[in-house]
């Protein structure tokens, strides 16, 4: 389970809510909590239909301030307990049936009014007898180390909190990138930067889940960062690699006249598009860290200058990468979708946790997690299921049956295939369908035929017309198609064969019709 956190301080612009789709569609939490919405329940659905998540409960703010909401994704079973003007509760069901408390927690900003909402978590602490998750901003610090600049730290505030956490047996769980939550963004050694962003967690959580991690996500748009937690985040994921399975054609290359320049295509593109697009990538990588950098650093006079210069240059990479996206995308997402978010990047890529079978359930009914025995399991399921049957078939009486096929078709259906209706079928067939095991789709063939297109044209008529063998084209892909929501049992998937462009040419050309026939 991902559960993130994040005061947007008001989502009533769009560069709020296209960070918030942002950080939704790259780290893909299971639960959101948002602190500081600033707006009513009813606005906020209009938040929630440009996330796509339409699971979740809203508290109203007061006038200006305030404004809590929790959501979740499809999927998840979550039930809201209580809230509050500061804090939303809920019981999450895990997938092994676990059930976990979740907590979403806004601190009074007022010092002299924070004892108030601490008491509201006391009381919520009263009911919880499961594993217990605390996540938001607390307002609150516990030592000097999670404050710079300005004044000091309040003393008897700090451990105000410390007793919180003792008197409900909390334990506070440190990021593991980040460390300070907020910053004021001033200039002129004004900067004050403070950790009140945290996860607190019972002693049973830590033991429970020894593979938990935290993390600080850095914005642009409110001087809170995000903060995300995952049950699983330090587990180790043992998926199998087919170096063959490495490269795809990109629709976007084929705009660039250099891409079309490669002689060598698989071994040449991938370095190619490394080098081209990645520069993009890599300067955003570049500063993360060095907003990283800043605001975890000793603050400097230029400290919240720069600061905002990198943030200003991040977000405006941020447009251009979601508009590089965009033209990955399919064209009919691009119809029916919204148009300047980084659901291009979820929809083009998908989600390494929807791609790969984390898990199945075998024969007996044991769950089975290894990748190699998740492989044995599927492949024992199918090579079961499309066995011959052991009937012998050899022997067949066919002279019942009515002659069909007169001599007058059988003649057109033996003619030699030509040029002509390889390029029909070619242009019958939609290129953004997904490639095959060479990694070649139909917008390869589409952008580049004028270097491409008479190899495939022979490649195809010597097959077709029996002068080549098919067997160096007709290895295949197989992938699993879930069949449900949440599938567990390899009988809840359908096998599908993703073949090569070619292959797909050969095979519509085969099945071509008479033209008298129905």
């Amino acid at each position: 389970m991902k559960f993130l956190c994040w005061n947007c301080r008001g989502l009533g612009n769009s560069a709020k809510i296209r960070e918030l789709k942002q950080l939704i569609a790259v780290n893909n939490p299971d639960v959101i909590f948002l602190s500081e919405t600033k707006m009513s329940a009813n606005d906020f659905r209009r938040v929630q239909n440009n996330c796509r998540l339409q699971n979740g409960l809203a508290v109203n703010s007061e006038g200006r301030s305030g404004g809590l909401a929790l959501m979740w994704r499809d999927g998840m079973n979550v039930s809201i307990q209580n809230f509050s003007k500061h804090h939303i509760d809920s019981k999450v069901r895990l997938d092994d049936n676990k059930t976990i408390r979740v907590t979403g927690f806004y601190g009074h900003a007022n010092p002299n009014f924070r004892r108030s909402s601490s008491d509201i978590l006391r009381r919520v602490g009263e009911s919880v007898r499961e594993e217990w998750v605390v996540g938001g901003d607390f307002n609150a610090i516990l030592n000097d180390a999670e404050k710079e600049g300005g004044r000091r730290g309040v003393r008897v505030q700090m451990n105000e909190f410390k007793e919180v956490m003792d008197e409900m047996a909390l334990v506070d769980i440190k990021p593991d990138s980040g460390w300070f939550t907020w910053v004021n963004n001033r200039n002129e050694g004004s900067l004050i930067k403070e950790r009140l962003d945290r996860f607190l967690t019972s002693v049973e959580v830590v033991e429970n889940f020894p593979f938990i991690a935290t993390k600080v996500v850095r914005q642009t748009q409110s001087d809170h960062d995000a903060i995300i937690l995952d049950l699983w985040g330090r587990k180790l994921k043992d998926y199998p690699k087919d170096k063959r399975l490495c490269f795809k054609f990109d629709v976007c290359w084929a705009g660039d006249e250099e891409a079309k320049n490669l002689e060598r295509v698989r071994s040449a593109l991938g370095p190619w598009q490394c080098q081209k697009f990645g520069k993009m990538k890599s300067e955003m990588r570049k500063l993360e860290k060095q907003i990283e950098s800043i605001i975890d650093s000793a603050s400097r006079v230029d400290s919240g200058k720069k600061l905002k210069e990198a943030r200003r240059r991040l977000d405006f990479l941020y447009a251009r990468e979601e508009s590089y996206w965009a033209q990955r995308s399919r064209s009919r997402w691009l119809r029916e979708g919204d148009r300047n978010t980084r659901y291009f990047h979820a929809k083009a890529t998908g989600r390494l946790k929807k791609n790969n079978i984390e898990r199945i359930k075998d024969v007996e009914g044991n769950w089975v997690t290894n990748s190699k025995d998740i492989c044995k399991v599927a492949k024992d399921y199918f090579v079961s299921l499309f066995r011959a049957n052991g009937q012998n078939v050899e022997i067949q009486e066919m002279g019942y049956m009515k002659e069909c096929v007169t001599r007058e078709t059988n003649e057109w259906l033996n003619m030699t295939y030509t040029e002509e209706e390889v390029l029909l079928a070619i242009k019958q067939m939609n290129p953004n369908k997904a490639p095959g095991i060479d990694g070649l789709s139909g917008n390869f063939f589409k952008h580049h035929w004028e270097i491409v297109g008479k190899d495939t044209i022979r490649t195809c008529l010597d097959v077709l017309n029996g002068e080549k063998d098919i067997s160096s084209l007709n290895d295949t892909m197989i992938i699993l198609i879930p069949k449900i929501r949440d599938p567990c049992e390899i009988t809840n998937y359908r096998p599908i064969s993703l073949c090569r462009f070619v292959y797909k040419i050969i095979s519509k050309d085969d099945t071509r019709q008479y033209p008298n026939s129905a």
